[in-house]
């Protein structure tokens, strides 16, 4: 690799082209970056109507997809993911009734948002196996057995 110029090594050194009163040394910064803090849905208030709208709709989605234990990260993310784009829409069509101006952009890109969610997770319900294990089958047989002994 070639070596740097000259003009980019030192800071402190005037290229031969630039004004004198163009040359300022270089400052290092005097705090360091903060990175945006993410907030998780366990954070939430959910005393507020929008925490509990947002929890009881998380909920029944992942019931009618079988059960939170039965969903991957993925899903569980884009629930969160759909359920808030749901509150924004629910929101936008309330100040739409009441006369309010919106932006129609953002309504179509919420539907939007929200279509696409439900197609990757499905729109019909999954039912909920509540076939019990083979362990647990012969355990209730062994205690029928027992009881009735």
């Amino acid at each position: 690799m070639a070596p740097a110029p000259a003009s980019l090594t030192n800071s402190t050194q005037k290229p031969r082209d630039c004004p004198e009163s163009s040359l300022r040394p270089v400052r290092s910064r005097s705090h360091k970056a903060t990175r945006p803090q993410i907030v998780t849905r366990e954070q939430l208030d959910m005393r507020t109507g929008a925490g509990k709208f947002f929890a009881r709709m998380v909920a029944e989605i992942e019931h009618d997809l079988g059960g939170r234990d039965h969903l991957s990260t993925i899903q569980r993310s884009l629930i969160e993911g759909f359920v808030g784009a749901a509150i924004t829409l629910h929101g936008l069509n309330v100040r739409l009734a009441l006369g309010e101006a919106i932006d129609p952009g953002i309504l179509s890109a919420s539907i939007s948002a929200m279509v696409r969610v439900a197609s990757r997770l499905g729109l019909k319900r999954v039912p909920r196996d509540i076939t019990p294990s083979v362990k647990d089958y012969v355990k209730h047989i062994n205690e029928q057995e027992e009881a009735d002994a």
